[in-house]
């Protein structure tokens, strides 16, 4: 392509009808916000030179609760830049349009080529903003539209009475006209305009005190055509939440990940030996063996204390608890779990544990419900949280012959 391509993304407005505690610009879509992963493929397009993001002036970002955030925002997104296609940024205005207008003049009056592009659309393809830099360069101005797949229907809006006790009127529209679905496009970004173009088109919109719905209509009111080349319906603009449960679809991202889950799995073997007492999910068992171990050797809470632990990605109960150290000596092993649980409770909270305990002899299913009880208690959660099971190795090894003992666990955390 000939002459770099600079894009504007207006990314200071509210965005109320995500229902989101951000503006939907700064929410997180996996592990970066939705600007970021915006302009990081902005950068990446062909023919770009250059980008200019528009951020909710000082006043505007403070009414954002987290105030920091739109400046990490603005740091990781600048570190994007490089030195053929910087990222500058300007101060939003109380609308898109005074956002983009801003933007202008930041661009440098050489440059021949505008797009403008939404800051929640971080999808469009490289083929897509290829396909309408060519219709622009044509034409010069190009957006992409995709046919309505509904009908549509113009309406007007009605007030008038109704018989309900109390309500003395009500709000409704009637049909007016149903247009031919034929002649309609819905238009998305990027688009894309000759830089002279553009220009003219916002200073005659603010001289003339009008406002319109994208730029390609400041541009249609005075005259120039404005070519309609495919769009994508892949190339969604985030609006209403049910948009960014498609968006994490999109981008591989499950609702469990984007929410900051995590699982880990413990596991634990104990030799069983005469003399021991056998104690299971901190329930004393009446048996001729128990489990060998520097503490109590309780498999199953030393199963479930590695779940833990592996979710966080904090080691294991070896590197907690070692047993060279002479305090942890007989120490009872759900006594120690309380004590992991509240040195890490402040980073998550269980959503769920689910744990098996492999062994010939003792019958653990009578007394599961005091086991669930006290390792729900340890670890701060609801007992419906817990699930413990018991089953047999049916002969087999040495688990089978009664010599040894099994557990394990699989643990889901919810990272707050």
């Amino acid at each position: 392509m000939n002459d770099p391509i600079w894009v504007i993304v207006p990314a200071a407005g509210r965005g109320v009808r995500a229902g989101l505690d951000v503006p939907k610009q700064f929410a997180m879509l996996g592990d970066v916000t939705v600007l970021e992963r915006t302009v990081s493929m902005l950068v990446d397009m062909p023919g770009v030179g250059g980008i200019v993001v528009a951020l909710p002036a000082h006043s505007e970002a403070s009414l954002i609760d987290d105030d920091d955030l739109v400046f990490r925002t603005r740091q990781s997104v600048a570190a994007m830049g490089r030195q053929d296609c910087p990222v500058l940024f300007v101060d939003g205005g109380k609308t898109r349009q005074e956002s983009v207008r801003n933007a202008l003049s930041m661009v440098p009056e050489h440059v021949a080529w505008i797009a403008v592009h939404d800051a929640c659309r971080p999808f469009c393809s490289k083929a897509l903003f290829e396909r309408v830099v060519r219709a622009a360069r044509e034409d010069g101005a190009a957006v992409p539209g995709v046919s309505p797949t509904d009908t549509i229907k113009m309406v007007k809006r009605q007030v008038g009475p109704v018989s309900e006790p109390g309500v003395t009127q009500r709000s409704f529209s009637l049909v007016d006209l149903t247009p031919d679905r034929g002649l309609l496009m819905s238009v998305q970004t990027p688009q894309v305009f000759a830089s002279r173009i553009l220009r003219e088109a916002h200073a005659a919109a603010l001289n003339d005190g009008f406002t319109g719905t994208d730029d390609s209509q400041l541009v249609e009111r005075l005259g120039y055509p404005v070519a309609v080349v495919e769009g994508e319906r892949s190339n969604l603009k985030l609006t209403h939440p049910e948009d960014f449960r498609f968006a994490e679809i999109l981008t591989g991202i499950s609702a469990s990940a984007s929410k900051g889950f995590a699982v880990g799995l413990g596991f634990d073997i104990h030799p069983l030996v005469s003399g021991r007492a056998c104690v299971i999910g901190g329930v004393r068992f009446d048996c001729e063996k128990g489990p060998a171990g520097h503490s109590d050797a309780d498999v199953l809470c030393h199963a479930v204390m590695d779940g833990v632990l592996g979710a966080l990605g904090k080691g294991d109960i070896g590197q907690w608890f070692p047993d060279s150290d002479p305090r942890y000596e007989g120490a009872s092993s759900i006594a120690l779990m309380r004590e992991m649980w509240n040195s890490v409770k402040s980073e998550a909270e269980i959503v769920n544990v689910d744990a098996v305990v492999v062994a010939e002899a003792p019958r653990i299913m009578p007394r599961a419900v005091e086991i669930r009880e006290n390792l729900a208690q340890a670890l701060g959660c609801d007992v419906d949280r817990v699930s413990v099971k018991a089953t047999t190795a049916e002969g087999l090894g040495s688990v089978g012959r009664g010599e040894g003992i099994v557990a394990f666990s699989v643990v889901m955390l919810r990272r707050r």
